[in-house]
């Protein structure tokens, strides 16, 4: 029972890792495309902040994401 809750938390967590990703590099694809950061440091700094909020995220979604999952093998 608890190694099938830890595989549903590791799976919730790659599926969230993802699309949190994909989410992220779009945002900083456009940004870039826009030309939104004019000097490298605002670039960097964009790329730190973002980086932060998608360690800070992921595992908060993550939790959400298994509780879908369980909801769908049930």
């Amino acid at each position: 029972m608890l190694s099938q809750v830890f595989l549903l938390y590791l799976e919730s967590l790659l599926i969230t890792a993802l699309l949190v990703g994909s989410f992220l590099g779009l945002w900083i694809g456009l940004r870039a495309v826009r030309r939104v950061d004019k000097t490298i440091k605002d670039r960097q700094a964009h790329l730190y902040d973002m980086l932060l909020i998608a360690v800070m995220t992921i595992p908060i979604l993550s939790f959400a994401m298994m509780g879908i999952l369980l909801i769908f093998r049930a």
